[in-house]
């Protein structure tokens, strides 16, 4: 199982229990597990995973020549995550298309704001990968030994949240149970109604605590930054290999 590590707060929990979460595949299992992405979250941090922790699992650098514009790192990052979310899955590419519009608008209407906080050093879509970072089809555990499959989730610093897409039929019982047992577990769940995916706003859908993602940081980073690119290195031809991990996070491939 891949796994990435998100980097530690300034002031780090002296002892912390990382919370290990498999994303990315639809189904786990004992053969698909292997090959699952995972991220590890250190909840006594209570610190949110953002869109500019990685390394992200790229199939190869981005190529900066290209993308130069933090607008089209954006956009090449929104493409990653949508290449996460399986074949003919177009509720989860729409959600990631209104969330990124989302980001946009947010910044936009605090424009004022953020440019005078930046000094003229930044400008306000710099903050833009400070917001919560998305895990598409992850897995979230509601027992010891039991998980239970998320269209998306986000780790916002104090607790888990699920994305759950809904369409116009009625959820099936046995995903009435796994939603209910995400909230007793503590997870926020999220209902998204897909009609208003398209072209939407998801400011009154997202809870309070996804806006103003900016605030409690100090200066906006990247995930194309010179120190992030480093930490990327291209997938493995061979299954089996295993990626050297670079400080601070620890990437194996599936074996």
């Amino acid at each position: 199982m891949s796994s990435i590590t998100v980097p530690a707060s300034d002031t780090p929990a002296p002892s912390d229990t990382k919370l290990a979460i498999p994303y990315g595949v639809s189904v786990l299992s004992a053969t698909a597990g292997e090959g699952a992405l995972s991220v590890a979250i250190g909840r006594a941090q209570r610190m949110p995973l953002r869109l500019w922790h990685g390394p992200y699992p790229f199939a190869e650098p981005p190529d900066l020549t290209r993308l130069k514009g933090t607008a089209e790192r954006m956009a090449f990052l929104k493409e990653h995550l949508k290449s996460l979310c399986g074949l003919w899955a177009k509720p989860p590419l729409d959600f990631l298309d209104a969330y990124f519009r989302w980001i946009d608008s947010t910044l936009e209407s605090a424009r004022a704001g953020l440019e005078a906080r930046g000094g003229g050093l930044f400008q306000p879509r710099d903050w833009g990968f400070a917001a919560f970072r998305p895990l598409p089809l992850a897995h979230l555990p509601v027992a010891v030994d039991r998980l239970v499959r998320t269209d998306f989730a986000f780790w916002t610093g104090d607790r888990l949240a699920a994305i759950e897409l809904v369409g116009e039929s009625t959820p099936r019982r046995q995903r009435r149970e796994e939603l209910d047992a995400l909230r007793q577990a503590g997870v926020a769940v999220i209902d998204i109604p897909v009609a208003q995916l398209a072209g939407g706003d998801l400011a009154a859908l997202l809870p309070p605590s996804f806006a103003r993602f900016w605030e409690g940081v100090e200066l906006p980073k990247s995930p194309f930054g010179p120190a992030a690119l480093a930490e990327i290195q291209p997938a493995p031809a061979v299954l089996g290999a295993t990626v050297p991990a670079p400080q601070g996070a620890e990437i194996t491939r599936p074996g």
